[in-house]
């Protein structure tokens, strides 16, 4: 009996001990774990701020970048209005001028409007784009500058040679250069009109060949103009943009056509655009007719060269006789009736004057000459 108490006792106490080494070994298990959730968290809390930190940098480049582009576009867009700004600069200096000009003297046009009648017309012909008010301002502009400015040179000059009373000379010569600056704007857009006929007439054949190439194989008549003003004729391929640009807005091949023959001053030009309309409202090949038309205004040049050959022929003995053969035939016999009579027949003035009077007289026929030059 005492056997067994004593064992329960031991029992209970071995009990007792393990109950304790559990209880303690609990408190360490819980310690641990609160130590390794606190490093959990620690770590957490590290990664957090991390990521806030990434967050953070990534936004802060994001703005940086947007900060960058938009100070890219600020400078872009100075720089396009630095390029406008040099677009405006690059205007040629003769357009800005003739704005000028034009802009001083624009209460100027109605005086001199019936002496530059029709001028709208001459302006459209020759292609020059500029209302027929502001070339009347810069024409009158232009003259009066050029006489002011002649007369007060050449009136210190001529006063400098000659004396004061030789001013008025120079007075006179400036308004002379005044009123012939003021004629030549006159007749410029007729000459600029006719220069571009004459260079229109020039490469008719070559273009009315290029068309008929181009219709014989298969390609329409709008396309064949098109090839024509997209390729190197000069003003063919610019009348050829024209008439194409006409037709855009609405007006008809004829009509096209028949502007251009009211422009252009070309008897090739109005057979050829005659056959095209005809073509049009009838039908038959056009490719054959422009190359039977192209060879007739070719023969047309060759002729007009060989007129002007056997022309240039007789112009240039009368050229030589002008210019070297009567001057020294003149001071042949003069020089050989000082001999005779033992002075000069006439005083040294007046050969001077024939002498000024041959090399006008030589000026003249090679104007000529230059004038009845075919334009082939």
């Amino acid at each position: 009996m005492t056997n067994i108490l004593v064992r329960l006792v031991e029992r209970l106490g071995e009990l007792t001990v393990t109950s304790a080494e559990s209880v303690a070994r609990r408190a360490q298990e819980l310690a641990l774990v609160q130590r390794e959730q606190e490093e959990a968290v620690e770590r957490m809390q590290e990664r957090l701020e991390r990521e806030r930190e990434e967050r953070k940098r990534a936004i802060e480049e994001r703005l940086e970048k947007l900060r960058e582009a938009a100070m890219l576009e600020e400078e872009e867009e100075k720089e396009e209005e630095l390029v406008v700004e040099r677009e405006v600069l690059r205007e040629p200096f003769t357009s800005r001028l003739v704005n000028i000009i034009s802009d001083l003297f624009s209460a100027y046009t109605t005086t001199p409007s019936s002496f530059f009648a029709n001028i709208q017309e001459d302006l459209y012909k020759a292609h020059i784009l500029m209302p027929a008010s502001k070339y009347v301002a810069f024409a009158v502009g232009a003259s009066v500058i050029v006489a002011g400015v002649s007369a007060f040179v050449l009136s210190i000059l001529f006063a400098t040679m000659f004396g004061a009373v030789s001013s008025l000379m120079g007075v006179v010569l400036g308004l002379l250069l005044g009123m012939g600056v003021f004629l030549y704007a006159r007749i410029y857009p007729k000459s600029k009109v006719k220069a571009r006929s004459d260079a229109f007439s020039r490469e008719l054949p070559f273009v009315l060949r290029h068309m008929a190439t181009q219709l014989s194989s298969g390609v329409g008549l709008l396309e064949t103009m098109r090839s024509v003003s997209q390729s190197n004729y000069g003003v063919v391929s610019e009348e050829f943009r024209r008439s194409l640009l006409e037709i855009e807005r609405g007006a008809t091949v004829e009509e096209a056509y028949d502007r251009m023959n009211l422009r252009i001053d070309s008897p090739g030009l109005k057979k050829a655009s005659r056959q095209i309309i005809s073509t049009l409202r009838t039908g038959g090949n056009l490719a054959n007719t422009l190359k039977i038309i192209a060879e007739e205004v070719s023969t047309e040049m060759r002729m007009k060269l060989k007129d002007y050959i056997q022309v240039l022929n007789t112009f240039s003995l009368m050229y030589m006789f002008a210019i070297v053969v009567a001057p020294v035939l003149i001071t042949t016999l003069v020089i050989a009736m000082g001999i005779a009579m033992r002075s000069l027949p006439m005083p040294p003035e007046l050969m001077w004057v024939l002498y000024l009077a041959f090399f006008g007289v030589g000026l003249y026929m090679s104007f000529m000459i230059k004038r009845f030059e075919p334009k082939v």
